[in-house]
């Protein structure tokens, strides 16, 4: 890695528990995945789409409010556990210099197609814009530190949405694993049933997943005030549209509201 990408160092005393608001937050994430898992029952389910970076993230163009196509993808022979995060700036490419790297996986195909063409694509989404408001960087804010928790909300957020308009599609595949993605973010917690080993010294980074996106689609103090404008006026402009034809999702973004309206800030 070029030397000026951030070097990790201790940070000393203890860790600090995940915060009480945080648990409901998870109870309402998790109820709302359920919501989706029983509504894709009775909807159509169609096969995955083919295990190519470049297909998926295709796909998943349409559910994304501000899709971006300044991006590379290349196959890199690593584990997945390896790589843990498969989207991020590089120097020497073109443009902003935006990579998409694919990597063995022994997930569903489906999973793969949602984990692809929605959650990683936002990321992609997220920091082009970044790069075209800034002289374009790698590593770019939007991969490390607050910059990250940024992102991740967004990429959260945009899950959600995308939920709620596979429902309006039809698309049966993908609202069951979406519901399936939201429930699992909620159980990783430290201390939830299913804990990330990942997130065992990073209580922040794992609230984030779940008061992250309830704050952008809320417009509250944290992530939503700092992420870019075109953005966060899309992602808005569709939520509030798909809030309209699905009442369900209109209810859940009212208590998301109340609940964030008592959290404080998260960044």
């Amino acid at each position: 890695m070029p030397p000026w990408y951030p070097d990790t160092r201790p940070v000393p005393g203890p860790i600090r528990d995940v915060r009480e608001i945080v648990w409901r937050a998870a109870g309402l994430v998790t109820g709302f995945g359920e919501l989706l898992m029983a509504t894709a029952a009775t909807l159509p389910h169609d096969a995955a789409c083919p295990l190519v970076s470049a297909r998926q993230l295709a796909w998943g163009a349409r559910y994304r409010p501000s899709p971006s196509t300044d991006h590379v993808t290349m196959r890199l022979p690593l584990n997945r556990r390896l790589a843990r995060r498969t989207w991020m700036c590089l120097p020497g490419l073109p443009g902003p210099g935006t990579a998409i790297a694919e990597v063995p996986s022994t997930a569903t195909a489906m999973e793969q197609q949602i984990w692809r063409g929605i959650h990683e694509g936002a990321h992609l989404d997220h920091l082009s814009s970044v790069a075209r408001l800034r002289r374009p960087m790698a590593p770019s804010p939007g991969e490390f530190g607050a910059g990250l928790l940024v992102a991740e909300s967004y990429a959260m957020a945009v899950e959600l949405l995308a939920g709620v308009e596979c429902i309006l599609a039809g698309e049966g595949h993908a609202v069951r694993q979406l519901g399936a993605g939201l429930i699992e973010r909620a159980t990783r917690l430290p201390g939830g049933a299913s804990p990330a080993a990942e997130f065992a010294d990073l209580p922040t980074l794992a609230e984030v997943y779940l008061l992250g996106p309830l704050d952008v689609l809320s417009g509250g103090p944290g992530p939503s005030t700092v992420l870019p404008a075109e953005l966060i006026g899309s992602l808005h402009d569709r939520w509030r549209a798909a809030c309209e034809a699905y009442p369900p999702a209109a209810s859940f973004a009212a208590s998301a509201a109340e609940l964030i309206a008592r959290a404080g800030p998260l960044v």
